[in-house]
Parts: C-alpha cells; sequence; structure tokens
C-alpha cells in the first residue's frame, strides 16, 4: 500500500481519528502515524502496526474446513459473503471470505487501555491468518513440554495465555483468470524452536487474564452470530476496527474457497483457565 510520501507500508492499520481513547493510548504506547493512499484515492491517516502483539480472546480456533460445516465458533467469527451482488439479486456477484476476531494489544495493555480491538482480514488472507493463528497451539504445547522438564505439572494454557505476533510474511502472487497481484500475507512470527524467552516475554499478565475470562462466553456467542451477519452481508458493530493492510486483499476470486487452513485441535484450558505468572 503506498504512503502519502509514496513509500510502501505493510502492516495492520487501525484508523485514526474515530475514537479519542484510542488515539491517545496507541500515541503513549509509542506507535506512529501513517496517511495512506486508498483506492478512492482519498487519503486517509491510519495508527501503524507492522506487528500486533495481540491476545486473541477466544477459546480456540477452527480451519476453514470445519467452520463451513458447523454455525459452532470457538470466540473467532468467520464467513462467506457476495461481494458486488444486487440488493434483490442474492445470487450475483463473488464469494469472499472474512475473519473477525477480538483480541488486546499488548503494548496497549501495558499502558492501561483496555480495550478490545476488532481485526479483520478477507478473501485469501484469511485463511492465512488462521494458520497463523494455529500456531499458537505450538506455543501451548511448549509452555508443558517445558514444565516437565523442570518436573512441574502440566498446565494446559488457554488459548490466549501468550500474545501472538502477528507480521507480514514474504510478498507472493495470488489471484485467478490472468489477474494476480502481489500481496504480503500475515504470519505468526513464532521462533523455531519456541523458547522459554519467547514464552515470558508474551506471557499474559493475571490482571489481562481475568479481563478476557470475563468476556470469553459473550465473544463466544458474539463469533456464531457475527459468522451468520457476514453471509447476510451485514456489518456487527464492535471495537475498534485493526484491520490488515486493504492493498494487499486480492480481487475475491474462486481462489479464496480453497483455502482450507489445516485441522486444529478443540478448545483447551485448565477449566477455571488460572494462570500462574511464574510458569516457568
Amino acid at each position: 500500500m503506498q504512503t502519502k510520501d509514496r513509500r510502501i507500508y505493510v502492516g495492520w492499520l487501525a484508523e485514526a481519528g474515530k475514537i479519542d481513547a484510542l488515539d491517545t493510548a496507541m500515541a503513549q504506547a509509542g506507535f506512529a502515524q501513517v496517511t495512506i493512499k486508498h483506492g478512492s484515492g482519498n487519503m486517509v491517516t491510519h495508527w501503524a502496526v507492522e506487528t500486533a502483539n495481540l491476545y486473541v480472546v477466544a477459546e480456540g480456533v477452527q480451519s476453514i474446513g470445519e467452520m463451513k460445516h458447523t454455525e459452532d465458533r470457538y470466540g473467532i467469527a468467520f464467513g462467506w459473503r457476495r461481494t458486488g451482488a444486487q440488493l434483490n439479486a442474492p445470487a450475483g456477484g463473488r464469494q469472499q471470505s472474512v475473519l473477525r476476531f477480538r483480541g488486546f494489544l499488548q503494548e496497549l495493555l501495558n499502558i492501561g487501555f483496555y480495550e478490545p480491538l476488532l481485526i479483520t482480514a478477507k478473501s485469501t488472507l484469511t485463511g492465512d491468518l488462521i494458520n497463523a493463528l494455529t500456531r499458537q497451539y505450538e506455543v501451548l504445547d511448549a509452555v508443558d513440554a517445558f514444565r516437565a522438564q523442570d518436573k512441574k505439572p502440566p498446565m494446559n494454557p488457554p488459548f490466549y495465555a501468550c500474545s501472538i505476533p502477528l507480521g507480514p510474511g514474504q510478498e507472493v502472487a495470488r489471484g485467478s483468470g490472468g489477474q494476480t497481484r502481489e500481496i504480503t500475507p500475515p504470519i505468526a512470527n513464532i521462533p523455531t524452536p519456541i523458547t522459554k524467552e519467547y514464552i515470558r516475554a508474551h506471557w499474559i499478565k493475571r490482571d489481562w487474564s481475568a479481563l478476557i475470562e470475563a468476556m470469553l462466553d459473550e465473544t463466544i456467542r458474539w463469533s456464531a452470530t457475527s459468522s451468520k451477519l457476514i453471509g447476510m452481508g451485514e456489518e456487527p458493530p464492535g471495537s475498534a476496527p485493526l484491520d490488515e493492510d486493504p492493498a494487499t486483499a486480492p480481487n475475491p476470486s474462486a481462489e479464496s474457497q480453497r483455502i482450507e487452513g489445516r485441522g486444529a485441535p478443540p478448545p483447551r484450558g485448565n477449566g477455571r483457565r488460572e494462570l500462574e505468572e511464574n510458569l516457568l
């Protein structure tokens, strides 16, 4: 995506000037602003978040294949909508997948801003984001592996136990019908192998865990309802949006329907989801 001074920006964006409290918090947390030229030609100022360290408000992540066949959701909304369809001709237009979830930006929690953001992705990027979120299971497994090495009992931590660093991956070409474009899909910047230092840096604080726990049941209900609204072409009310770079999304095409994502385990946690701060 091209900025006002003709640089290329890739990453997450939150429009500035919409919510005063968010603007104040983003500035206090040290995020910079970038002015982007949108497809309409308008220049819009955003907060730039190249890598979003997000505590995802969910009990887990499902594959696209699984979500096609069930209305159950674990806190992450996903559905298919028609783009370019006429109101009285719902079968027209092209199919486009949409994914939404609520998350807390670690940098904002650090300065006392306790409002969730609404993260969105569209088209083929939904499959990329699901694959990135699925890597969180490797982190959770590593927690108990380290504890076993240290002769500590397993914790079976919940999905939101660590923030997930979601940032830009390598540029790839996508499209169909002879029309392709270069995009930068999101990835989880999780090291291989996973280290204790990584887990400690991303581990959730007790107060933050209680914040997520208090809203988890409602968020699971929201994700099921929001998934249905996506199919109806409606936008749900919600939190401040944090969008993937809209210039990276390819034109909706049949390609987006073929992204399945790999299967994921069911929701996990230790029942009451109580967490220790000194986990390792």
